[in-house]
């Protein structure tokens, strides 16, 4: 029997991957390839795009490099959320990575590639010979893996941070409990 902590996880996980999926669906349903449709003028925009590399459009490797290094970081997340379902602050976002990077590997068995439709405007970028006009496009995966990971180093930092201070009260809270 799965335990109730376990479950919100996997309700978590089964969420972000079914809103990624959904909107891809929509996506290609309904966009054409390369052409942004404006929701918020140009700072907002649906531009359907396939990404066949990783974050950002990098290509290190060809598609089976980002398909096996994808599956690979899934099986360590999802031992890692499994590990750690009972503490909260790691295992929730995680979950939500999982859910993301879920959505992407799909993408890849089903394409060869990644699905991306969301467009904004950002503010130009320029760093040596690297000049960034516009954010590159991408999908719900992409933000939850994206805003998963930064939601687990901050909570990590300041929990790492915080138990000093507790262990000297003799006040930390164990896994089991938190």
């Amino acid at each position: 029997m799965i335990d109730k902590t376990s479950f919100k996880l996997i309700i978590l996980f089964i969420a972000v991957l079914v809103l990624d999926q959904a909107t891809k669906y929509i996506a290609l349903s309904s966009l054409t390839l390369g052409q942004p449709v404006p929701v918020l003028g140009d700072y907002l925009r649906w531009t359907l795009a396939y990404n066949p590399g990783g974050a950002f459009g990098m290509r290190l490797g060809g598609p089976n490099y980002y398909l096996i290094t994808s599956l690979i970081v899934f099986v360590i997340l999802l031992f890692y959320v499994i590990k750690n379902r009972k503490v909260s602050f790691i295992s929730i976002p995680l979950a939500i990575v999982s859910g993301g990077a879920a959505g992407n590997i799909i993408d890849r068995f089903r394409f060869g590639e990644v699905v991306d439709f969301i467009d904004c405007e950002f503010p130009d970028i320029s760093i040596a010979s690297y000049h960034l006009d516009r954010w590159p496009i991408f999908n719900i995966a992409d933000m939850a893996v994206s805003c998963g990971i930064i939601v687990t180093i901050i909570l990590m930092m300041y929990h790492s941070k915080k138990a000093p201070a507790q262990s000297e009260d003799n006040s930390l809270s164990t896994p089991e409990t938190m």
